[in-house]
């Protein structure tokens, strides 16, 4: 078995660069009962993984039926390797008292908004798109601030006069989720600055 355990919430995070990944990962994509394709880029990236992937799909629908799945899935692994890396992608903060209580068992587990935050150094500061979007963000009142994932996308398009491309717009968010300015929870963007 491998060391580490991505467990992708693809509910909630749509985009996930594998190539990120070393090969002492170990991946399994829960995708949703409503959730009816995938893009073909996606599979086609996941390909790469060979046997470390697994897909689940979710039969029943509800406001947390997938984060269940993830969860039992979770009890399921640590249980037979206890050992084992943990790391669940999601926005959803619904996963942390879960994960903080296996932490405190001795278990490794942790909850990750973008596989940017496997790799620190990769989540730099000083890219100028991403500088230009903290400065004017932190220069709008707060009540202004978009607070959704998708209002925030056309928020940053926008500050480039729709002159970014759609991945760099996806970037940014992911930088400033991984240097933790801000956070989802429900669907909801809450910012730390």
């Amino acid at each position: 078995m491998s060391n580490s355990l991505l467990l992708v919430d693809y509910e909630n995070v749509h985009q996930v660069d594998f190539d990120r990944l070393d090969e002492g990962f170990q991946v399994m994509i829960f995708v949703g009962a409503s959730q009816k394709s995938v893009p073909v880029s996606m599979v086609a990236c996941t390909q790469k993984l060979g046997n470390r992937v697994e897909w689940h799909r979710v039969d029943g629908n509800g406001s947390n039926a997938l984060d269940f799945y993830i969860a039992c899935q979770l009890g399921r692994i640590i249980e037979t390797a206890p050992s084992i890396q943990c790391i669940v992608l999601s926005r959803d903060k619904g996963f942390d008292p879960l994960l903080r209580h296996l932490n405190r068992s001795g278990l490794k587990c942790r909850r990750i908004n973008s596989l940017l935050e496997l790799d620190p150094k990769s989540a730099s500061t000083e890219e100028p798109n991403y500088k230009r979007v903290f400065e004017l963000l932190s220069k709008t009142i707060k009540p202004k601030r978009p607070r959704k994932r998708t209002t925030l996308a056309q928020h940053i398009s926008a500050m480039f006069q729709k002159k970014i491309s759609q991945p760099d717009v996806d970037r940014i968010i992911d930088l400033l989720f991984a240097n933790k300015m801000i956070s989802e929870s429900n669907n909801v963007i809450t910012y730390a600055f």
